[in-house]
Order: structure tokens, then sequence, then C-alpha cells
């Protein structure tokens, strides 16, 4: 039987919490805070926290489960265990029965987690991981997952879930050469995620392991296929991009809005032997697209925008222009909301 894998940066899935005057649990009361501006962080019962977005939640659950909800879900961009959990009770109908998610350094708070009907055999994580000068290798983390795709465990997947350095620099108050200076240092921690995943990889799976295993490298690089920053591990770690198997046109993750403009930053990078069971079954990834966002509507009726551009790099001197008026879901073209502005990625493993 095929097990489905989704992989969805859910864009900022926050929860907003009504605040507690004492500590959950605290019956003398002796940790109560009188101070307005202070709280603690609420039990774990309803009522207590709500989604920061709830349209947006909901339709980020409708991107999941349009096609039928995968057995293995794959997350970025989610403040915590408690969210995770949540979105799976209150909006995926607690289809998942393991939720695992490790909290990073990431000032943001915006973690990688995975919701599983798989048994989960091992995890580890590299958020304690540290660079050549002492620094932390990930804000997030690259977090291993073993699920057994069988009841005995003795097929097994496993799973790298990554989230790497965005490109996003604050140009306020800065100068241009500050600027630049902050492009080179996030391009430089991009290229160095890239290689200790890489390395991450081989130490788990090495010699003959490689060619053999199944295993997935997930996430949101912040980066295209061809991007020098990201080549160490989706060009040159000996693993399939398998959204390379789509139409050029297809090959797309995100939308930029504010520049109108398409790419590939998110990735399923598959294992030799998983590549070759996977095409050997002609199986293609499927992006689920109606979730993403629109401008608005011109006067004819038409949406806003009609057309876009795919970029290879960001320098990409001859984008490709292509229809922006595809199938959305109602509520998108009703109320403008998105369930994210990237796609999740689906793909059967046979």
């Amino acid at each position: 039987m095929a097990t489905s894998i989704c992989f969805f940066n859910v864009n900022n899935f926050f929860l907003r919490y009504r605040f507690g005057r004492k500590y959950p649990g605290d019956i003398s009361g002796s940790s109560y805070v009188a101070d307005p501006q202070w709280g603690y962080l609420p039990p774990y019962e309803k009522g207590s926290f709500v989604p920061f977005r709830p349209e947006q939640t909901e339709l980020s659950a409708k991107a999941i489960s349009a096609g039928g909800l995968p057995d293995i879900l794959c997350l970025c961009e989610v403040e915590s265990l408690i969210a995770l959990r949540f979105f799976n009770e209150k909006n995926l109908n607690k289809h998942y029965k393991y939720a695992l998610l490790v909290d990073s350094r990431d000032y943001r708070q915006i973690d990688v987690g995975i919701l599983s009907t798989k048994d989960i055999l091992q995890i580890k994580t590299h958020v304690d991981d540290l660079d050549d000068e002492g620094n932390p290798l990930f804000s997030r983390d690259c977090l291993e997952v073993v699920i057994g795709l069988n009841k005995s465990g003795s097929k097994r997947l496993t799973l790298f879930i990554n989230h790497l350095k965005s490109k996003f620099v604050d140009e306020r108050n800065k100068t241009d050469e500050q600027i630049e200076r902050e492009i080179e240092k996030a391009n430089q921690r991009r290229l160095t995620q890239s290689k200790a995943i890489r390395r991450i990889v081989r130490s788990k799976f090495p010699g003959s392991s490689f060619n053999e295993e199944l295993f997935i490298v997930a996430g949101d690089f912040n980066d295209q296929p061809d991007s020098p920053w990201v080549r160490p591990i989706v060009k040159q770690a000996g693993l399939c991009n398998i959204i390379e198997e789509l139409p050029e046109q297809e090959r797309w993750t995100y939308w930029w809005k504010s520049k109108n403009r398409v790419s590939q930053i998110d990735y399923l990078l598959l294992s030799p032997a998983l590549a070759e069971l996977v095409k050997g079954h002609n199986i293609t990834p499927r992006i689920e697209r109606r979730g993403i966002g629109i401008r608005g509507f011109y006067p004819s009726g038409n949406v806003n925008p009609q057309t876009t551009r795919i970029f290879k790099t960001d320098d990409d001197p001859h984008p490709k222009r292509i229809s922006f008026e595809f199938d959305r879901f109602d509520r998108v073209l009703q109320t403008r909301q998105h369930a994210s502005d990237h796609c999740p990625i689906f793909l059967e493993i046979p």
C-alpha cells in the first residue's frame, strides 16, 4: 500500500493565548502575577488559545486535505508543538496519531515539525549543532525522523526536514553597503547550511547505504535550484529533485506577490533508491496551488495578475511568462485570503 507524503510551509502559523496570571497547575497561587503586562502560557485545555489567522489556517487545512490527507505531513513556520497539535486537532480532524516538533533558536519562533499516521521510530535534532566558529548551524533545525512504512517497521523512510536561512534583509535605516553585507551574510549562511545537510545525510547513510536506503531531504530552502547557495544539497549531493519531473512551467512552489514572480524554493529531494522506485511506477509530485492568493480582479473580472514570470535564479535574465489564472478555492477568490505564499508538495511512495 502506498504512503503519501507532503511538505508545506504554512506561513507564520502562530497561536494567540489567553494568558494566565499563574503558571498552569499552581494550586497555591504562589506564582501569581499582579502586573497585567506579565503572565504565563495557559494550561493545555479548550479555550486557552486560538489561531493567529483563522481564515488562513482553514485554507491551509483545505490545501493539505483537498486531495485527501497525506499519511505524513512535514511543515515549517509552526510556532510550537502546541500549535502543531492544535492544527491537527481543530483543522485536520485529528487525522494524525503522532506530532513532533523541537523548539529551535529562531528569533521568530518558527519551527519545522511533522504529523504522521505512521509510527515514528527514531528522531534526531540538530538545533545544537555548531559551525566552525562556534555558532549554531541551523536557526530552525535539520530534523531527522525515521518513519515505519509498514507495521513491523522493516520498511523505513528517513526524513530530513529543513527551513534554511531566508533572503529577507530589513533595509530600514541601513546604507546600500550595509544591505549588501547583510545579503551576502544570508547567502553564506544558506551555503553553510546546505553543506551541513549534505554532511548529515552522508553521515546517516555512509557507503553503499546511500544508494540503497529510502530517504528524503524536505524543506523550504529559500532559494532556487540553480542558486550557488543551495547547490551543495540540491545539485551536488546525489539526490533527485523530483519536481524536475514536472513540465518546466509547473516547477514552482512560491509566489512573490510584490514582484509578481514565482520560483521553486520548496523541495522533496529523493535518495537514489527512492527516486528509482517512484520513477519506476511513473509517479510524479503534485503541487496544490488553489490556495495561492491574488492581488484582486480587473474590471473585466479576470484575476489580477493574469500572468507571472518563473525565475530559475534571482537574476534570471530570461524568465518565462506563464499563466496565473489557474483554479483557486472559492474562499480565496471571495476574500482574497490565501493559505500561504507557498504551495504544498505531495508525493506517493509505492
